[in-house]
């Protein structure tokens, strides 16, 4: 969900930014880590987490270009479209609440039944999982779905995966891989 429907990263520039005026070049969208806090010299590693835990720091994701509307057309098309989303550990109590309250706001009360919060996604069943992770580990060493990485900086390293770069991309990307 996050970096993948809703726009983790800008909510983060933005509120670090208002935090650290001095760090104007302050600047995401070349991150090479996955976890947030692992783009941070160790002394700013604890007040990115502190901010990642700010209560209202989730509801506050605008969402990603076109996903909302692809997310809905996939459902009015025929797809069981889920939305697998897993909590942080340092920070999972209103974490979780307010995935739920977004996608409420964002994609309707009916898109409720089909959010899934989880922190091993490997156990979850379907066909394909869109997912920024650049490698999806857990207890099952090979899940039932495919992988389809949303491409992000901190993932580009990942060579010879499905990719899908954005929304508008989904039935080029998606179609081919549920009549397989």
């Amino acid at each position: 969900m996050d970096n993948v429907l809703a726009d983790f990263d800008s909510e983060f520039g933005k509120r670090w930014k208002e935090r650290h005026p001095e760090q104007s070049d302050f600047d995401l969208s070349q991150r090479k880590y996955f976890e947030l806090e692992d783009n941070f010299p160790d002394e700013e590693k604890e007040e990115a987490i502190a901010l990642m835990s700010e209560e209202g720091f989730f509801l506050s994701f605008p969402p990603v270009q076109d996903a909302i509307e692809s997310c809905k057309e996939m459902v009015r098309e025929g797809l069981d479209v889920r939305i697998c989303s897993a909590p942080l550990p340092f920070q999972w109590e209103s974490c979780v609440k307010e995935k739920y309250l977004w996608v409420r706001r964002y994609l309707g009360e009916d898109f409720l039944q089909r959010l899934m919060i989880v922190r091993d996604k490997t156990l979850v069943k379907g066909t394909v999982l869109i997912d920024d992770k650049p490698q999806v580990q857990g207890m099952v060493k090979h899940p039932e779905w495919k992988h389809v990485v949303f491409t992000q900086p901190y993932n580009l390293h990942r060579q010879g995966v499905i990719r899908m770069n954005r929304w508008s991309e989904w039935r080029q990307v998606l179609i081919p891989l549920l009549l397989q």
